[in-house]
């Protein structure tokens, strides 16, 4: 039942696979240089800044309430805050009258002294 292939045959069946062997090469390139120009674009961009300020919340008869005003860096703000825009932070501290922290004195960084 075996027949004797020929040399031709053999070399031809050999050049099927090494092209089929090419292809899978290439499509493996193409990929992996998509994923390193997605790479670089996302390098590219920068992380949202931080925000500047944060109010902390205090439990009072069950209901959050204001409690002060920090820097977005100070530790003491606790867990419960809310975050603040420049303006929110400079009107919650002179027109709700919500105190400033006395650790990180947010008041100085926005000019209320």
């Amino acid at each position: 039942m075996s027949e004797k292939v020929s040399r031709l045959e053999r070399l031809r069946s050999v050049r099927e696979w090494l092209v089929w062997q090419l292809r899978r090469t290439d499509e493996t390139i193409a990929e992996l240089e998509r994923k390193e120009a997605a790479g670089a674009r996302a390098s590219r961009t920068l992380p949202p800044p931080e925000p500047e300020w944060k109010l902390s919340m205090r439990r009072a008869g069950g209901k959050p309430a204001p409690d002060a005003v920090h820097a977005s860096d100070c530790g003491m703000a606790g867990e419960s805050t809310k975050v603040l825009t420049r303006e929110q932070a400079l009107r919650t501290l002179t027109e709700d009258g919500i105190a400033a922290c006395p650790y990180c004195r947010p008041d100085n960084d926005l000019g209320v002294l």
